[in-house]
């Protein structure tokens, strides 16, 4: 087996958008499609193509950072996860993908390379060879995040009740919520009547959405039936909002949970959240990420919120290690 690794050009989109798809490991933010959409964000692009002979074997998404007189090789500073993709998930073949990869990286004179590779869920066959050759390697875990995911194991009923007894309360409950309060649910990229709520609930905590509404428009056309908007309405009044982003065949990523707090008591967080579990199992996914659970005001950011986590795992979901790995050249 010998590795060859080349930049990415423009000509090799469809080639890797195909790859992408069809790997063991890929998602939504590893897409060319996904990586060029930024409006106010220009990366200095150096995504790699691993090939043995003629055949891809690893796609891996990269921009050069400048940092403190360093040059570093991050994959990806636009997405989620990065890292490398494979279609593959043996140890040989990360052995001799790593060895191809870090000699481009001496050639090019990077000082260190940072990736974020997807965690296991994202596997279509769970495999931890590529993250224990890079152990082995001397890549070392610079961060860890505590994310949560929902299984969406059993019949669509059952996970449902279970979601009742996880917060104390019977079906009939919400049942009673949604007609007091004239609950309507809809399936609607209508990112116009999203986009305020998102803002409002962001300048509650003092942040920014990590999309612009003109980012969410180009993404959702750029990349069809890949974003899934569920608004919610009392009395005809839009009072919340999820936006899924369907990542790959496996999973759905929960990338916004919005309200609007004046109709807090009707409880919407959790209506749209039960309401993205029935859609997800009906699309036949197995899981849905519910994202990190860090707490931004802390002193040290990786420090996990203990209210959100709890809030997650109400809707029965486990805890997950999200990890980025460095290594210095």
């Amino acid at each position: 087996m010998k590795i060859t690794i080349n930049r990415y050009n423009n000509k090799d989109k469809h080639d890797w958008d195909h790859f992408v798809e069809n790997s063991n490991n890929g998602t939504l933010f590893h897409l060319r499609t996904f990586l060029s959409y930024h409006i106010d964000r220009q990366f200095e692009d150096h995504s790699l193509i691993c090939k043995n002979g003629e055949k891809i074997v690893s796609v891996f998404p990269a921009a050069v950072i400048k940092e403190n007189r360093k040059k570093i090789l991050f994959s990806h500073p636009g997405a989620s996860y990065g890292g490398f993709i494979t279609d593959d998930p043996s140890f040989t073949l990360a052995s001799k993908i790593l060895e191809t990869f870090e000699c481009h990286c001496r050639e090019q004179q990077f000082h260190e390379t940072y990736l974020i590779p997807p965690p296991w869920i994202y596997h279509s066959r769970q495999s931890e060879s590529f993250e224990y050759a890079m152990l082995w390697n001397n890549y070392i875990v610079d961060e860890i995040y505590i994310s949560s995911v929902i299984p969406l194991l059993g019949n669509q009923n059952d996970i449902i009740k279970n979601v009742c007894r996880l917060k104390h309360r019977s079906p009939r409950y919400f049942e009673k919520i949604i007609g007091k309060f004239s609950i309507t649910t809809e399936w609607d990229n209508d990112f116009d009547k999203f986009y305020p709520i998102l803002l409002k609930n962001k300048m509650r905590h003092h942040s920014k959405p990590t999309h612009s509404l003109q980012e969410l428009k180009n993404l959702n056309q750029l990349l069809p039936d890949k974003l899934h908007l569920l608004i919610m309405y009392s009395n005809e009044k839009p009072i919340g909002g999820t936006l899924n982003f369907t990542a790959n065949k496996k999973v759905a990523i929960i990338f916004y949970n919005m309200v609007d707090h004046d109709y807090i008591q009707s409880q919407p967080a959790t209506l749209q959240i039960m309401e993205t579990i029935k859609w997800a199992k009906e699309r036949g996914l197995s899981y849905l990420d519910f994202g990190v659970s860090q707490d931004p005001t802390a002193e040290n950011p990786l420090s996990p919120s203990l209210s959100l986590i709890r809030f997650k795992e109400e809707f029965g979901s486990l805890g997950m290690i999200r990890k980025a790995f460095r290594k210095v050249f």
